[in-house]
């Protein structure tokens, strides 16, 4: 975003309250999900990173600010409302309804089968890691018994951050037993995000779970 006016600024409690307002204005969240994604978008967008040792106590000191203002309320332990009427939504989300299945191309795909594996991940995710140095960032590894596009798409009760990045689609007749394998090696490494939204999500790359996929069955990626 280049008329991002918190470029080239280190994010405080005061930023943090408006990127709140410009990107969850109306929603109902997870406060983890929260402090995720609103240091994702602001590095993203050319911000500093914080310079408190524990970024998550200043969205909640954030938050508490705001449900002081009327702007937020916390729903439930973990959860909270946030809703500042007559606020403009100057960030516009792209919605699932949105996105066209075609305009989210998938870089491969493998195997035979009806039912299919997927590695999906946010473009954001991946430049903020890269940004720290870090070859690994937040992958979601999930299954279904459909389309993987579509299922990919409509998984989400809120409004997807941006558009995903479909790494690749695995086919399979038993997707549920190579999940199942793919995430407890993933888990044993100590790759499972625990405060992520659903199992599903890890710190990993593509190329990790292509070899674990490899090592299980390396029939399926040359089919």
């Amino acid at each position: 975003m280049e008329d991002y006016k918190f470029k080239n600024l280190p994010i405080t409690p005061n930023i943090i309250e408006t990127i709140i307002i410009e990107l969850f204005n109306g929603k109902t969240l997870k406060r983890d999900e929260i402090v995720n994604r609103v240091l994702d978008f602001h590095i993203t967008n050319g911000g500093l990173p914080h310079g408190a040792q524990d970024f998550s106590r200043s969205v909640k000191k954030a938050l508490s600010k705001m449900s002081k203002k009327g702007w937020a309320s916390n729903r439930s332990i973990g959860y909270w409302d946030i809703n500042k009427k007559d606020s403009p939504v100057i960030i516009e989300e792209v919605t699932d309804d949105e996105i066209e299945i075609n305009n989210v191309p998938t870089h491969s795909i493998y195997g035979k089968g009806q039912f299919a594996i997927y590695l999906f991940y946010f473009q954001s995710y991946r430049n903020y890691s890269e940004l720290k140095g870090e070859k690994y960032w937040k992958c979601k590894i999930g299954r279904t018994d459909g389309d993987p596009l579509t299922r990919i798409l409509s998984q989400s009760s809120t409004a997807l951050p941006e558009k995903p990045i479909i790494e690749f689609i695995i086919k399979t007749e038993d997707a549920s037993l190579l999940e199942s394998m793919i995430h407890s090696v993933l888990t044993l490494r100590g790759k499972h995000i625990e405060d992520s939204p659903g199992a599903e999500w890890f710190y990993t790359n593509p190329d990790e779970v292509l070899e674990i996929i490899k090592y299980v069955n390396s029939e399926i990626l040359d089919s």
